[in-house]
């Protein structure tokens, strides 16, 4: 298993069919069933990490009965309570048994005068005493770690009877809500990489975690938050060890890890993911074109850590030609094979064959790759042979590509760059047309594409292969992409300044602690804290919420210092406005003024709690600390502080306070918190009889 580095929630989830509170048996016998849940049912799951339970999980106004069927079909786990005839349970139990094949545990409490239709007489049953269910609790602790870790075909006597039937797809029925897409886009687009951390931790535990929880993955691939899409996949992958989606991810996630860590343990896990993806069964040639491609890939990658630091061309080509360079293009060439529509493998085929041949003019080291010497004779004879059927075929795979891709496709740009890669391989007479190719196919706002392009002509030209067309077309876009850059000026390191404090109290509040009275005092020492932090050495961004008190003043003091702030809100500014300044005017208008001039993120974009995650018991304030936390971690920092005009009490007046900000900075372990003691707000200034 790759770690994870942290601990995710439990994704697993289960699904409870039973009678709810008292019923009686065909006897007259009175039975808690609520009872047994607590006592037995819910223990158990939750010993194994199972989160999930039963119809009353349905709190939504919409179809009871939809919900319910997505409810049994999408639970890794059920727990069905047999032990009277209840109309609704063995309802559910049939459609569990018609869509899933295993992992259905049935329960029978004793003594009952209830005995099971004829057929399910012959099932399975963990018995339970109905006097006493938790005494159980360890029995059916032990079935649900069986059946979780079971590799049994099945426990339906549908499958049993009839099993060429095809299991229902629970992805196919889980609907991710409008507004979790929505909140994912708003995180992508302002490529706030802890808003997606937040976003992927929340949807764990969910109805539709599977799918909501990919949806987030993807968006953290798109924002190069590596780890954190690393983690949410394999937090599926937990759950669900062969998903091919989680792997054909992680299996690119690490390769990228790799070259941005140089740690050679991100490769092998890569391969490990390849591996389990090719051990399951696949169905579509795509899928099978694109995991040997991923395969090739990450052989090249591997073959290419062997040419690092070696300093002379010749040397570099003798050390280049062996078995893993082989290995990459054979297993580029099989990619190609699965699906001739594929492109991409079949231009890495044709790129890695072009430097096999060109290398293979090193004699002894081609023939030192194979056991014998007509093997190696004989390799030579086909790859000169399938260069030639490669040449035919990759640039009609390309040009088929482009025509079905329009013009506003974000994989277009990619499809023209290799059209451009596939000139340099065939058309070297021609070093205009191969110039343009590149040029037309990278436009000038996108310097990263071009870096991947050259790196692949950088290959060819430290191998001596097409060397000269290589550097001259690497010198002419070097100086096309140098002239399209401004001159940038040398980046201080980044501190990061969290801002958390009291409210103004409240006229009339109990336990003074922060009164009004004391707005400059409060000011002055916050702006003393600050200072402390300002050592020139650094450039220095300021995150703060805006509620009256301290929020505000930090917002004005770094105005005043000429420090940027970024405003934080858990609510669309106007709702911020309208709630959270109730009888406070003035500090309205300095929100106000501030949300004018500073830079504004709103976590929701309505008041309260997006309705994906009504029904949570979540506070929207606590919500947006999280938020505004993993916001921090992720924000690419070299010192993050915490400035927090603080009483020092653990707990707060209410959920989503300076407490719980102070606490959520400690469990970072990457924060340096100063504490502001908001005790002195309750005394004179030292030496004075009054405030300055």
């Amino acid at each position: 298993m790759v770690p994870t580095g942290k601990e995710s929630a439990p994704m697993a989830r289960a699904f409870v069919m039973r009678p709810f509170g008292k019923k009686n048996d065909s006897a007259g016998n009175e039975i808690d069933f609520d009872r047994t849940h607590a006592e037995l049912i819910d223990p158990a799951l939750k010993a194994v990490g199972l989160g999930g339970g039963t119809t009353g999980e349905i709190i939504d106004s919409g179809n009871i009965r939809a919900d319910m069927f997505a409810l049994i079909l999408e639970a890794d786990v059920v727990v069905c309570d047999l032990t009277i005839l209840n109309a609704n349970v063995f309802y559910e139990l049939g459609i569990r048994h018609a869509l899933r094949k295993k992992r259905t545990i049935l329960i029978k409490g004793t003594p009952t005068g209830d005995q099971n239709p004829f057929d399910l007489l012959t099932d399975r049953y963990l018995s339970y005493s109905i006097e006493n269910p938790g005494t159980t609790k360890n029995e059916l602790i032990a079935v649900l770690e069986a059946s979780l870790a079971s590799e049994r075909e099945t426990d339906s006597p549908i499958f049993q009877l009839l099993p060429s039937l095809a299991e229902a797809d629970p992805s196919r029925s889980q609907i991710v809500p409008m507004d979790f897409r929505e909140e994912v886009a708003r995180a992508q687009a302002v490529g706030r990489k802890g808003w997606l951390r937040l976003l992927s931790e929340e949807v764990r535990r969910t109805r539709f975690e599977w799918e909501g929880l990919k949806l987030a993955a993807t968006a953290q691939w798109d924002v190069k938050d590596y780890h954190g899409a690393r983690e949410s996949w394999e937090a599926l992958r937990e759950v669900h060890p062969n998903d091919l989606a989680s792997n054909l991810a992680l299996t690119n996630i690490y390769e990228r890890l790799y070259r941005i860590e140089k740690d050679t343990k991100w490769i092998e896990y890569s391969d490990q993911a390849i591996d389990r993806v090719l051990a399951s069964d696949l169905t579509a040639r795509g899928q099978k074109a694109e995991i040997l491609s991923l395969k090739g890939r990450n052989l090249k990658t591997r073959w290419r850590l062997e040419l690092v630091g070696l300093s002379s061309k010749e040397e570099r080509r003798r050390k280049a030609l062996t078995r893993p360079l082989l290995r990459s293009y054979e297993s580029y060439y099989d990619a190609f094979l699965q699906d001739l529509n594929h492109f991409y493998p079949g231009l890495n085929a044709l790129q890695m064959a072009t430097l096999l041949l060109d290398l293979s003019k090193e004699k002894d080291e081609w023939y030192d790759i194979f056991d014998k010497d007509e093997d190696a004779e004989s390799a030579l004879r086909g790859l000169e042979d399938r260069i030639t059927s490669l040449r035919a075929l990759v640039p009609l795979a390309v040009e088929a590509a482009l025509k079905r891709m329009p013009d506003n496709d974000p994989e277009r740009m990619w499809a023209e760059i290799s059209a451009a890669d596939l000139l340099f391989l065939t058309d070297g007479q021609r070093k205009g047309r191969v110039m343009g190719a590149y040029r037309d196919a990278i436009p000038l706002d996108k310097a990263f594409a071009w870096d991947a392009a050259r790196g692949q002509l950088e290959l060819f030209a430290d191998l001596g292969v097409r060397e000269d067309l290589a550097r001259e077309v690497i010198q002419t876009l070097d100086a096309r992409f140098a002239g399209s850059e401004e001159p940038s000026t040398p980046r201080k390191p980044l501190h990061l300044i969290l801002f958390a404090g009291h409210r103004i109290d409240e006229p009339g509040r109990a336990e003074p602690r922060f009164p009004a009275a004391q707005e400059k005092r409060a000011k002055t020492l916050i702006r003393e804290a600050l200072e402390e932090l300002l050592d020139g050495d650094h450039d220095v961004m300021g995150l703060a919420s805006a509620v009256s008190g301290t929020d505000i003043l930090a917002h004005e003091v770094c105005r005043e210092l000429g420090i940027a702030t970024t405003i934080c809100l858990p609510m669309p500014p106007e709702d911020t406005a309208r709630l959270g300044f109730q009888g406070l005017d003035d500090w309205r208008n300095r929100f106000l003024d501030l949300r004018n001039e500073r830079k504004v993120l709103a976590l929701s974009d309505r008041d309260g709690l997006p309705r994906w995650l009504e029904g949570s018991g979540m506070d929207p304030w606590e919500r947006g600390n999280r938020w505004v936390m993993k916001m921090a971690e992720t924000w690419g920092a070299d010192r993050i502080s915490l400035v927090a005009l603080w009483d020092g009490k653990m707990s707060g007046d209410a959920p989503g306070g300076t407490a719980q900000f102070v606490k959520l900075a400690q469990d970072t372990g990457i924060v340096r918190i100063q504490r502001i003691d908001a005790n002195r707000l309750l005394a004179p200034a030292p030496g004075a009889g009054s405030y300055p």
